[in-house]
């Protein structure tokens, strides 16, 4: 449902944005990625299953799209937004040093 919500407030972004709300996305974000993204993550769990049933996300590396695409687009809309931009780089820190 994050991720639904996320697709919904991202189209809506050039209009305008809920702090609050992209901070509470980068939480889940950051949460998600330490539970269920890297090595020690069985590939066939059933959290991807249901990724690729309701949202097309069928492996690691769909959802890590995703991922690449929340940070460019927080980057580009909410720039000047300190606590956004650090979260959002943090994130992004954090996804590069999962994957060398």
């Amino acid at each position: 449902r994050v991720l639904q919500l996320m697709n919904l407030t991202d189209s809506r972004l050039a209009q305008a944005g809920n702090e609050k709300l992209e901070l509470a996305m980068l939480s889940f974000f950051e949460q998600f990625r330490k539970i269920y993204i890297g090595d020690q993550v069985q590939k066939s769990s059933k959290l991807y299953r249901r990724l690729s049933e309701v949202l097309g996300l069928n492996d690691e590396t769909m959802v890590l799209s995703v991922f690449i695409g929340k940070i460019i687009t927080n980057l580009k809309y909410w720039g000047r937004c300190e606590p956004i931009t650090s979260k959002t780089l943090q994130l992004l820190n954090d996804l590069s040093i999962g994957y060398p």
